[in-house]
């Protein structure tokens, strides 16, 4: 036969067809999932043009780069391997089919195309000598020359296509064992391997991993279905649908499909019945498309253990979650629960979106939801969800001691290696919508402490990144929470942290009545340094009152408190803003003398954004004082330690401050530079106001004199 096969080729052009055929009989054969054209009837050797792929996707729609990706493969005069991989839905399939459409001029020598069953409902995934018994045949391999053994099969068939370029598509493989017997060893064949599994062991020369469709592209989508012209009657409706839909093909696939089997419906009544979670899964189907069951599909085939924790992380209340997340949900051990994940991310379960952080579908997470509900019983799930809640609350303590100057210094002698801060708030930042998640989760089950525990911890950080719309919904619920449980204790240091949430945002009467009613309170449990450091805040929201004197009492009622208590942190702290009211006052000896007290206590201390603010309001003094050289250095000094302790908007500020330096000393150039890098910073901060005046100042550099106000805080 091999030597058959040989004289064969030889008699052909490579890459040629042979069209001595022309005219003979054609019988189709049915033969499992695969349809056989068998031309020249039973029993030639001629070899023909295979042709197995099925019908393009009508309306395909979006995966530009995607497709890009795979053209690029087509033109080599090797055997290339991509593998295509995704979710369930996600449209790995219509992404090799249609692909492969747009290729078939490029592979003269036909295409072949196998189901392979991996992750079908109700039927066993296709062995692999089955189909390369199909694609010899239709190869031009007479039946009674195709071997029993399966690796007999695979090398004719590597022999068949040695010289041969053909298009290959190889679709729902469930591992690499299905493939391997598959591929051609040499010519210029593409190779298309679809599957909800990475197949981490195949050797792909190109890996495609699908996400759901950009937001244009899943309206694309339905208005492909439903008609371009009953889309644009609805764009709203429209793209609500999408977006209920998560953007997975599959779903968009089926909305747009019972639309259009119900041309009387408006796109709103859909959105309508799809708006409830708890039942969406359910509608989202139409005949045998079922989003529900092609997510069970793959659940189904999870073991165990791992099934549990998929099924736990339903209960996840945030957006992502890191393996530690995970292990504190289920009770297992963080690396048996970064294993479970790695798992999960293999069979596109859950999505590694950056390093160590993972996320689930919007349906995927209201299918492993439900599974939840159905599968676990009250008492666990209520387990699990306490176990995460204490989870996150020693991260938001952890990382609360690590930004904050009062317990940064204990916590290093105990000798737990900690992060620098920039390191630490950029962890917050990471983890911050899921502990403000969390924080929502306790609020629905009643936990108190646990709802001011973490709101009081999430405080220092979303302070420095200046999120005061977070910090005024945790401290409505820690105050809340404290008063709900009858803890004065707690319902003080809520009040007082909720009056300097409200003096960021300018609600200053607000702020007053807050601290005014938490020194009452303190006052009442004989909490001493919590009441100074409320008379600290008071007098920051009476300074920018402009009512100064008042401000000055309470700075100085607060530094007599820290000195009785041993507090020399919040003494440093509660002079420099005693130094900023006598800086607005134009007392700037005295200020002077504050900011240098301040800087020495906090230096001790290692408060160094304090020391930074310390140094900034110190060059605002030398520079009223037109000692700009002075002020240059101070400023200097400060922007280097906000890059340390990565402090944008404190880095933005006194960038801006150096900035006026250089102006008023007519370096314009240098001030233009300060501010473009100012408007740069706040930009990162999140202040676009901010960021905008600065580049106008930057375009214009203007000789004139601003500054900002001076910095202090200090809060509970």
């Amino acid at each position: 036969m091999p030597g058959k096969r040989e004289e064969r080729v030889s008699q052909r052009a490579r890459g040629g067809r042979d069209v001595s055929t022309a005219g003979r009989d054609q019988t189709i054969i049915t033969a499992g999932d695969y349809a056989v054209v068998n031309i020249g009837g039973a029993g030639t050797n001629d070899a023909e043009m295979p042709g197995l792929l099925p019908r393009d996707v009508p309306g395909f729609t979006g995966r530009d780069d995607e497709l890009a990706r795979l053209a690029g493969l087509a033109g080599g005069g090797r055997v290339v391997v991509s593998a295509i991989g995704g979710t369930a839905g996600v449209g790995k399939t219509a992404l090799a089919v249609h692909a492969a459409h747009r290729l078939l001029s490029e592979f003269p020598d036909g295409h072949l195309y196998a189901d392979l069953r991996g992750y079908t409902e109700g039927q066993d995934p296709a062995e692999p000598g089955e189909v390369l018994q199909v694609f010899l045949r239709r190869l031009g391999v007479p039946a009674e020359q195709v071997p029993a053994k399966v690796d007999e099969r695979s090398g004719l068939l590597r022999q068949v296509l040695a010289d041969r370029r053909v298009l290959m598509v190889l679709d729902n493989a469930r591992t690499e064992a299905q493939v391997r017997p598959l591929l051609p060893g040499a010519g210029g064949s593409l190779v298309l391997v679809t599957s909800r599994s990475v197949l981490p062991g195949l050797e792909a020369d190109e890996r495609v991993s699908l996400d759901v469709l950009t937001d244009d592209e899943a309206v694309a989508m339905l208005a492909g279905v439903v008609g371009a012209g009953r889309a644009a009657a609805e764009p709203g409706a429209v793209a609500q649908l999408a977006g209920l839909c998560g953007r997975l093909p599959l779903a968009l696939r089926i909305a747009g499909q019972m639309l259009a089997t119900h041309p009387a419906w408006p796109v709103a009544r859909l959105v309508e019945t799809l708006a409830g979670e708890r039942d969406r899964l359910a509608r989202l189907g139409a005949g045998d498309l079922q989003v529900r069951a092609a997510f069970g599909v793959s659940y189904g085939l999870l073991t165990e253990g791992d099934a549990r924790v998929f099924r736990l992380l339903g209960l996840h209340p945030g957006p992502d979650f890191t393996a530690a997340a995970a292990a504190g949900l289920a009770g297992i051990d963080p690396e048996e629960a970064g294993q479970v994940l790695d798992h999960l991310a293999e069979a596109y379960l859950v999505t590694e979106h950056a390093a160590g952080r993972f996320g689930i579908h919007d349906l995927l997470r209201l299918f492993v939801r439900a599974t939840c509900q159905d599968t676990d019983d009250e008492v666990d799930r209520e387990a699990a969800e306490a176990q995460l809640v204490g989870y996150y609350v020693a991260l938001a303590e952890f990382l609360d001691s690590c930004v904050d100057p009062r317990q940064r210094p204990a916590m290093e002698q105990t000798g737990v290696p900690l992060p620098s801060m920039r390191e630490a708030l950029a962890l917050f930042g990471a983890e911050r919508r899921s502990l403000l998640a969390v924080i929502g989760l306790a609020v629905q089950r009643g936990w108190d402490e646990q709802v001011w525990s973490l709101s009081e911890g999430l405080g220092e950080s979303l302070t420095v990144l200046r999120y005061f719309g977070d910090l005024l919904t945790i401290g409505e619920a820690a105050l809340a929470a404290a008063r709900h449980a009858g803890d004065s204790s707690a319902e003080g240091r809520a009040l007082g942290n909720l009056g300097q949430t409200y003096r960021e945002l300018r609600r200053f009467e607000e702020a007053i009545t807050c601290h005014q009613q938490a020194l009452a309170i303190l006052r009442e449990t004989g909490d001493r340094r919590d009441e100074g450091m409320i008379l600290n805040n008071l007098g920051e929201t009476y300074r920018e009152l402009g009512q100064f004197e008042e401000a000055i009492t309470c700075y100085q009622q607060d530094i007599a408190i820290c000195r009785e208590t041993g507090d020399r942190l919040g003494e440093g702290q509660t002079l420099n803003n005693l130094g900023i009211a006598y800086t607005e006052l134009r007392r700037f000896e005295e200020a002077i003398t504050c900011y240098q007290q301040t800087l020495a206590i906090l230096r001790e201390t290692g408060d160094r954004r304090g020391e930074g603010r310390a140094l900034n309001n110190l060059g605002m003094v030398n520079r009223e004082l037109r000692r700009f050289e002075e002020a240059i250095t101070c400023y200097q000094q400060d922007i280097a330690i906000c890059r340390e302790t990565g402090d944008r908007y404190g880095e933005g500020e006194t960038l801006d401050n150096l900035g006026i330096a250089y102006s008023e000393l007519e370096q314009l150039d240098r001030a233009a530079i300060c501010w473009r890098a100012a408007a740069a910073a706040m930009r990162d901060a999140g202040d676009h106001e901010q960021a905008g005046r600065l580049e106008q100042l930057a375009s214009s550099a203007p000789a004139r004199r601003r500054r900002w106000w001076p910095r202090g805080s200090r809060t509970v």
